[in-house]
C-alpha cells in the first residue's frame, strides 16, 4: 500500500486489501463462523488503537500536553497471538520519543493473573514505598514456574515490563510501564518512570485497596448496571404505564 493508504490491491488476485487486513482477524475466522476469542481480541486491539490515537493527537498538536499527560490503561501493556506485530511499532515510537526529550508516560496496572497472585505471596515482606522490577530469570522461575531459558519474557508481545509496587499495606499493584526495546529491563530502563511513581500517590483511589481513580471512573461509567439497564428499565416501566 502507498503512505497513508487504508485500501490496496492484492498483486495476486487483484482483490481489495484493507489496512486492517494486516491485524489478521480472518486467521481465526471461516466464513461459516468464528470463534468467542474473537471479540476480546478485537476489544484489546480497539483499545491499543484508541489509547495511541490520543498520543497521536497530541504527539501532532501539543508535544508540552504529551509531556504533561499520564494515559492509564486498565490491564497490561501487551498484545498477543497475531496481533503482536503492533508490539514492535509501539516499542519504536516511545524509544524514539524518549530519545528526543519526550517521554510518553503510560501504565497499565494488572488486577489478576500470576502476577496478581505473586504480589499477595510476596507483598506482606516488601517494605512500604518499594518497588521491584522482576527479572526474565525471576518472572520464568518464580512467577511462571518453568526453567529459564529461551526466549525473553514478552519479547514478542509486550511493550510494557512488569513492575511490583507497595506504597503501603493497604495499595499494591501490578504495573507496566513502557520500556522502549530494552529486553530484561532494569529500573532505569522505564520509561517516564519518576513522573508515574510520583503521580500515582496523587490518583489513589479512596474507595477501593490498590485501584486507580481514573481505571475506577471508567468502570463506574461503562457499568451497565449503573447507566444502559437502568435507562431500559426506565423506559421499560413508562411503557408499561402507558399500556
Amino acid at each position: 500500500m502507498t503512505y497513508d493508504s487504508s485500501v490496496g490491491q492484492c498483486p495476486a488476485c487483484k482483490g481489495d486489501l484493507y489496512l486492517s487486513d494486516m491485524l489478521g482477524f480472518h486467521q481465526i475466522m471461516s466464513e461459516e463462523a468464528a470463534p468467542d476469542s474473537i471479540a476480546a481480541d478485537y476489544m484489546l486491539v480497539h483499545e491499543t488503537l484508541l489509547l495511541f490515537t490520543a498520543i497521536r493527537y497530541f504527539w501532532e498538536k501539543s508535544k508540552e500536553t504529551l509531556q504533561d499527560a499520564l494515559f492509564v490503561k486498565d490491564g497490561p501493556l501487551s498484545i498477543r497471538a497475531q496481533y503482536s506485530k503492533l508490539v514492535n511499532p509501539i516499542r519504536r515510537f516511545l524509544k524514539f520519543a524518549h530519545d528526543g526529550g519526550i517521554d510518553v508516560c503510560v501504565l497499565g496496572q494488572e488486577k489478576s493473573g500470576r502476577f496478581w497472585e505473586h504480589l499477595d505471596l510476596i507483598g506482606d515482606y516488601a517494605p512500604s514505598g518499594s518497588f521491584f522490577v522482576p527479572t526474565d530469570t525471576y518472572i520464568k522461575e518464580e512467577i511462571q514456574n518453568r526453567p529459564a531459558g529461551g526466549d525473553l519474557y514478552g519479547s514478542y508481545t509486550n511493550y510494557g515490563a512488569k513492575i511490583f509496587l507497595k506504597l503501603d499495606d493497604r495499595h499494591r499493584f501490578v504495573l507496566n510501564i513502557p520500556n522502549g526495546s530494552t529486553l530484561n529491563p532494569q529500573s532505569k530502563d522505564l520509561i517516564g518512570s519518576a513522573a508515574i511513581f510520583s503521580t500515582i500517590p496523587e490518583i489513589l483511589s479512596a474507595k477501593y485497596e490498590s485501584a486507580l481513580l481514573p481505571i475506577q471512573m471508567a468502570h463506574s461509567i461503562a457499568s451497565l448496571s449503573t447507566y444502559p439497564s437502568a435507562k431500559v428499565l426506565s423506559i421499560f416501566a413508562d411503557a408499561v404505564k402507558k399500556s
